[in-house]
């Protein structure tokens, strides 16, 4: 399936001639392909989208203020329209968030998103590590106008610099993406943060920053089945204070 999604993606993508992040106008393709848009209360959706035969209308949640999570959010709906064309879907934060989970549908619109937003050529060709991940993955989010989240996901598994993005919530493990060249592959979700990590000092009621750490490889590799201890990582944490949640993002020297 998902194949299928990144297939149609690149066909949008050769539709409208768009070579590079700043030709990408997520709203203008939407209503290329007679999609509507519109910004309302979706009473507890991020969005939602009505089709009916060849068009339909996308309705984005007015409570978002990020244009990155707008562009991302559109790009999941159009996802809906390209893909599927049934009557109607509704997305909540959870259905967009999270790339791995088991509603097919859902799935399968992220990763027609992510393929359309930030194209693996692109990330490779124009995203240059630069010492830290938060500092390379907010530039790159803002040149591709998308989430720091959807992009540090979009890194770990086509970057050039081999990292791990883990996302903590309410001090447990809630889903991760590694590069296929970190030492370590394993993360179990449903796991505690540990007390080697940084993050934990968040839901211990703590403040945190953003600057990188160091930090033993214990920390989340534990369960990994080349775990060494005594390893030491880089890691830099991001608050989501609204998921009560930490965006983790752990590389080698």
């Amino acid at each position: 399936m998902s194949a299928r999604a990144k297939v149609n993606a690149r066909e949008l993508l050769d539709k409208y001639c768009i070579k590079h992040p700043k030709d990408m106008d997520i709203r203008a393709i939407a209503n290329a392909e007679n999609l509507m848009i519109k910004e309302e209360d979706t009473k507890g959706h991020i969005g939602r989208i009505f089709i009916e035969g060849d068009a339909g209308i996308i309705t984005i949640d007015n409570k978002i203020k990020e244009e990155g999570r707008k562009n991302f959010t559109i790009g999941h709906e159009v996802g809906h329209f390209i893909l599927e064309k049934e009557r109607e879907f509704y997305c909540s934060n959870s259905d967009i968030m999270n790339f791995w989970q088991n509603k097919n549908h859902e799935q399968e619109s992220n990763i027609f998103a992510a393929e359309l937003l930030m194209p693996e050529e692109w990330i490779k060709q124009y995203v240059k590590w630069k010492d830290e991940a938060l500092e390379t993955l907010e530039e790159a989010a803002m040149m591709f106008g998308t989430t720091l989240s959807s992009m540090s996901l979009r890194y770990a598994e086509c970057g050039k610099f081999p990292i791990a993005v883990i996302f903590s919530q309410d001090g447990k493990v809630k889903w991760s993406k590694i590069s296929e060249d970190f030492p370590f592959q394993w993360i179990e979700n449903g796991q505690k943060v540990n007390e080697y990590s940084k993050a934990l000092d968040f839901y211990k009621g703590k403040e945190i920053g953003k600057e990188k750490e160091d930090i033993l490889a214990d920390a989340w590799f534990a369960k990994d089945n080349n775990f060494e201890k005594g390893k030491y990582f880089y890691e830099q944490n991001v608050v989501m204070k609204r998921l009560n949640g930490v965006l983790t993002f752990v590389w080698d020297d």
